[in-house]
């Protein structure tokens, strides 16, 4: 029914002359098609869809009502406008209850008509373009994904469900690359807004002079460049989650324009006489001690308890080791199917490597890594040769030892674990030093008493 890509209306209509008058009013602008009958119109509806129908409520056989019902039982988006002779109220009221956007009376005046057919129109494609925002958000929810298996990423996981739910804000704290984005992502998915948008918003990267446009918004001429009017990052997560990540780089300028947007959830944009209103829940990032920052005048006091309403810590890769292997295999599959490879596994000596590499880039860190040998290596294996690039950690192993092996072998696990309780007794229980007697780096030490429950036995 849609030619030359104009929007195709259908008249339900049974006075002939009512139609072509009808017909002049649209013509130049619509594709118009008539039905004289609902019994009509439910024969035209079986084979093409409008945009758009207008429906008189009084028609010979079926009425308008019964039609409208039948409608927006298999269209409940389809948007019907009726038209109606003066003293229809009560079928007006009820066809409105069943989901016409409008009425009109007879006689119809033509720009009225012109103008609600045009409101009915854009209203059904904001509401389409919304659904289809609300999908893209929820099937993009589900890209993202805790890895690990470690108490420390076990106890995100449960406050990202208890939190996530409860609708305040959140204050993430963390080293660089430890994922706090991806954490900001996981509690917008566990969140009744999880359908809406998330926004974030990296505020180190934002010049200082247009970081207030940036989080507000601006009308057009605000500026020098200013060409046209433009919403800021708040109104484009509206029903949504915004992200302040870097939260502490943020000028004590922005830091007090930003509090009454936290507070109130409202500000004018940027050369702007309206106040604009938001619905936003808030999480910020930070990989500084907001604390000290405040006690150093740094940052404002009252936006970081504003912002603290509930903090989370994110671990850093060096102090959740089991997870590094997990992480590892995480993203060689996911780089594998990015990439066309085929990588399966990692071999044992770049396993060792892995697990003695401080990681002071965190997962970002193992990501990148991960990614790089993917793109450019061939083979099934990832190799200690992989990854040359990498300062390993690895102990000085001397060739000479006085240990010799009993013809009948050893349980390699209990000499292990029971050189690691000497080695803690001797060093009266200090980790590090127990490390350094064994010859280890301390997260491959930490991986070993986690490895064999030894931690359990020493709290």
């Amino acid at each position: 029914m849609k030619k030359n890509l104009r929007k195709n209306i259908l008249l339900v209509e049974d006075d002939e002359l009512f139609r072509e008058a009808i017909n002049n009013f649209l013509a130049e602008k619509y594709e118009v098609t008539f039905a004289e009958s609902a019994e009509h119109a439910q024969v035209i509806l079986e084979t093409a869809v409008p945009d758009l129908i207008l429906l008189d409520i009084t028609l010979p056989g079926m009425n308008g009502v019964d039609l409208l019902k039948a409608i927006k039982s298999s269209w409940p988006d389809l948007p019907v406008i009726m038209l109606t002779a003066i003293g229809r109220i009560p079928k007006v009221v009820e066809s409105i209850k069943l989901g016409a956007f409008d009425y009109l009376t007879k006689p119809i005046d033509a720009e009225e008509l012109l103008l609600t057919i045009e409101q009915a129109l854009e209203s059904t494609e904001m509401r389409r373009e919304l659904e289809q925002r609300r999908k893209l958000q929820l099937a993009k929810n589900i890209e993202y994904k805790i890895v690990g298996t470690s108490a420390g990423i076990n106890k995100i996981r449960k406050e990202i469900q208890v939190v996530g739910k409860a609708d305040v804000t959140v204050l993430l704290e963390g080293e660089t690359g430890t994922g706090k984005e991806l954490v900001a992502r996981a509690l917008h998915a566990a969140s009744p807004r999880a359908s809406g948008p998330f926004v974030a918003i990296n505020c180190g990267a934002i010049p200082k002079e247009l970081m207030e446009s940036e989080l507000f918004g601006h009308q057009r001429g605000a500026f020098t460049g200013a060409q046209k009017d433009q919403l800021g990052k708040f109104q484009l997560a509206h029903h949504g989650t915004l992200l302040l990540d870097e939260i502490s780089e943020l000028s004590p300028e922005a830091q007090t324009k930003l509090l009454r947007a936290v507070e109130e959830q409202e500000f004018y944009p940027v050369g702007g006489a309206e106040m604009a209103k938001v619905d936003v829940r808030i999480i910020a990032s930070t990989n500084r001690n907001l604390r000290e920052m405040v006690e150093r005048k740094l940052f404002r006091e009252d936006l970081f308890f504003r912002l603290n309403v509930y903090a989370m810590a994110l671990p850093p890769l060096r102090k959740r080791m089991e997870d590094i292997l997990i992480l590892a295999e995480h993203f060689i599959a996911y780089f594998n199917q990015k990439f066309g490879k085929n990588f399966q596994t990692l071999s044992p000596e770049a396993k060792e490597i892995l697990l003695e590499h401080p990681w002071p880039g965190n997962v970002r860190e193992l990501r990148n890594l991960i990614e790089r040998i993917i793109l450019a290596e061939e083979g099934t294996v990832i190799a200690k040769e992989h990854l040359r690039f990498l300062p390993s950690a690895a102990p000085v192993i001397t060739t000479e030892t006085s240990f010799q092996l009993p013809d009948n072998g050893i349980d390699l696990e209990e000499v292990e674990k029971s050189l690691i309780l000497q080695a803690l007794k001797k060093a009266k229980l200090n980790k590090t030093k127990a490390a350094k007697l064994l010859h280890l780096s301390p997260p491959t030490f930490y991986y070993r008493l986690e490895k064999y429950g030894l931690n359990e036995r020493l709290s």
